[in-house]
């Protein structure tokens, strides 16, 4: 069995196909940049193919021989489309790195023409999907008839020119919440909070993140929403931009700031990644009033995502792969982040036993 990985020169690309020789892997690197790809399959002495997303034909020669495709080329809102097509017309396994909502939805939908594939289609195996899914699965497995659940991220470090440019992709979509079994878009930064995240109490604001998606699927909790910690001023900024969506919108500020962006580093560097931590926070909350609140503290979020991408293509190189639409969780068990090395779990509250 073999594996590949899409967009492998970029900044999370490069991280993931460092770790994945580390761990004693051989994956076929893959991207449409010729010059980039020669250079890194070189350096790691790894075989390479070149092939671009528009063009169907190449894609699904590109997967032949692959069982799983790992696809690290955002903004996945437009290249996941052309990726799973080519893996489910080839039954190719396919995971990718996105956080975004829209993508989560529409993978979804694709779940029983997965299956028919015989192939698993899990996105969202990097920071912040595998903590936040496999916590919220911990957390509504642990309280009696859950029907709220609450998710917050903290996250120590500096973001690549991929995650900003993801970001800009988004700009003036708003947020997602799910309530009764059903999502529902907000306004952005629709609701706040405080969140103790075991070193000091922060403030936080709700986003679109992928766990309110992949709830749905990994837990029966029918309402759940996603916060992320960020300071006051940003809170009323995200407030504020309520009132200019549009200009958010609007195609060629969002060019514009994406070329502003490409003129910066990649992404923190070697030591940056050393020195920053993610915390996620989750509680859950019974019908009866019980109450399950965890906490998982990890590395860095990129050094996180390279780590746990890793973990996802070994084990399903080695046969874990259920077919369909899945979550992090659901693939793997809730207790797959902990197999994140640097990660831990910590209860802060539980429902009484008497």
């Amino acid at each position: 069995m073999s594996a590949l990985i899409y967009g492998a020169y970029g900044y999370t690309g490069q991280l993931i196909a460092r770790a994945a020789v580390e761990r004693g892997l051989q994956p076929v690197l893959a991207g449409r940049n010729v010059d980039r790809l020669t250079e890194l399959g070189a350096a790691l002495d790894l075989p390479t193919r070149t092939v671009s997303l528009s063009d169907p034909e190449r894609l699904r020669t590109a997967l032949d021989g692959v069982s799983v495709a790992l696809h690290c080329a955002g903004p996945f809102v437009r290249t996941a489309p052309p990726m799973i097509a080519a893996c489910l017309e080839t039954g190719t396994h396919y995971l990718d790195l996105t956080g975004e909502v829209d993508v989560f939805r529409r993978l979804a939908d694709r779940g029983a023409d997965a299956e028919a594939a015989g192939c698993m289609v899990l996105p969202g195996i990097g920071f912040d999907v595998v903590p936040s899914d496999c916590l919220s699965r911990f957390v509504a497995a642990h309280t009696p008839d859950a029907d709220i659940l609450e998710v917050a991220l903290y996250a120590e470090g500096t973001v690549s020119q991929g995650t900003l440019k993801t970001l800009i992709e988004q700009m003036g979509r708003g947020g997602v919440v799910r309530r009764e079994g059903r999502l529902h878009d907000v306004p952005p930064g629709w609701t706040s909070r405080n969140v103790d995240f075991g070193d000091r109490c922060r403030g936080v604001t709700s986003i679109p993140e992928g766990s309110v998606v992949t709830s749905g699927v990994s837990t029966d909790v029918p309402n759940v929403t996603a916060y992320i910690a960020v300071p006051l001023l940003v809170q009323s900024l995200l407030r504020a931009s309520r009132h200019v969506q549009g200009i958010l919108t609007w195609p060629p500020l969002k060019r514009l700031l994406k070329r502003l962006v490409e003129q910066g580093r990649p992404g923190p560097s070697a030591e940056e990644r050393q020195q920053g931590r993610t915390v996620v926070w989750a509680s859950a909350r019974g019908s009866e009033g019980g109450v399950t609140t965890a906490r998982l503290h990890g590395p860095e979020a990129y050094t996180f995502t390279a780590r746990s991408a890793v973990e996802a293509l070994q084990r399903v190189l080695e046969g874990t792969a259920p077919a369909g639409y899945q979550t992090p969780a659901t693939a793997f068990g809730a207790d797959f982040a902990l197999a994140v090395d640097g990660t831990s779990r910590q209860i802060v509250e539980e429902p009484s036993r008497a």
